[in-house]
């Protein structure tokens, strides 16, 4: 999850135009990125990739 979120894209500018990345901070935690043109997410509770209870 740590490499998602420091991962730096060199195509875009703002990560949530980038189609590479699929987590966000937000709210004190963390979010699955909605590419829909915004910089929505959802809020999880879980790591999409171990399944570790987030903070």
């Amino acid at each position: 999850m740590a490499d998602d979120l420091n991962r730096v894209c060199v195509v875009h500018a703002d990560r949530s135009d980038c189609p590479d990345a699929f987590v966000t901070e937000m709210n004190g935690g963390y979010g699955l990125m909605v590419h829909d043109g915004g910089s929505s997410a959802i809020e999880i509770a879980f790591c999409p990739w171990c399944g570790a209870r987030l903070p």
